[in-house]
């Protein structure tokens, strides 16, 4: 009978701990995962073109449940090396290249290996030194979420082995070190954390307009932890907004809002960033 009342009570403990990890893991569930789409420059010896660090990458990715853009999808709309000269241009140039093929992060960088001149001695090995770099890029906003190097080195008696496998050490650890850090700044990063949005409105005529924007925003917005005003040029007021809830959610709450001198009108939403209007009552 003891024995019986021991097996329940752990039965009910094991229970009430899954149940835990469900809740705990239930935030990162919701969130869709994002799509990635994934240009590197890569060169083996500084002169063949390989693809090792994409295929290292693009693997992970995947393992961790991630969405990433077809490669051959890439190299048959675009051609591969004005893309790269494009996208290297700026952070803007980038998210529009990854938007045409609807990614929510660009992941571009360089991957390079060189081999010794000398032979190890009294055998017929060399060394191999690679090194990887790569520069994260959200699409809806061109903000660079996190940028990473990283460099390796293997012996192999092969030219073109020993680069390869240079370049692959090299990849492997520096995409298991972005992933958690472009989740966290895309507010992904588990659940009860709150997200950055950024909230771009028109139209704005009036600093007293952006006060009261402001004041919106952390007092008539549930869920809204934390507001961010990051410029007001020509008409355009931007914000970072920490919250809560997802930018849907904000487009439906400021839309419902009634300041009184002004309403709010959705031009976009995306879901790291919105667009809005401001339209004076009357008008």
């Amino acid at each position: 009978m003891r024995s019986n009342r021991i097996f329940l009570c752990v039965a009910v403990l094991m229970i009430a701990v899954l149940n835990h990890l469900s809740l705990c893991s239930a935030g990162w569930a919701k969130s869709p995962a994002p799509r990635f789409m994934i240009m590197i420059e890569e060169k083996n010896l500084g002169t063949y073109t390989v693809d090792e660090a994409e295929k290292v990458i693009t693997a992970y990715l995947m393992a961790n449940g991630m969405e990433v853009v077809d490669a051959e999808l890439i190299k048959t709309n675009v051609d591969r090396d004005k893309a790269l000269q494009v996208m290297n241009a700026s952070p803007r140039s980038a998210a529009a290249m990854g938007l045409q093929f609807g990614a929510d992060v660009v992941l571009i960088g360089k991957a390079i290996s060189k081999g010794s001149a000398d032979q190890i001695k009294d055998t017929s090995f060399r060394s191999y030194q690679a090194s990887v770099s790569l520069k994260a890029i959200r699409t809806d906003t061109a903000e660079i979420l996190a940028m990473e190097n990283r460099e390796a080195a293997k012996i192999h008696v092969d030219d073109m082995v020993g680069g390869s496998l240079a370049i692959r050490e090299a990849a492997s650890p520096l995409v298991r070190d972005l992933l958690p850090r472009m989740m966290a700044k895309l507010g992904r990063g588990g659940a009860g954390e709150p997200r950055k949005i950024q909230l771009v409105i028109g139209d704005v005529t009036q600093v007293w307009q952006v006060a009261a924007l402001k004041q919106l925003l952390r007092e008539r917005i549930p869920g809204t932890k934390d507001v961010v005003q990051r410029g007001f040029v020509s008409g355009v007021a931007t914000f970072d907004v920490h919250c809560q809830g997802d930018s849907q959610s904000l487009a439906e709450e400021l839309t419902l809002a009634n300041p009184g001198p002004f309403r709010l009108k959705v031009l976009g939403v995306t879901p790291n960033k919105l667009d809005m209007k401001l339209v004076e009552t009357g008008s």
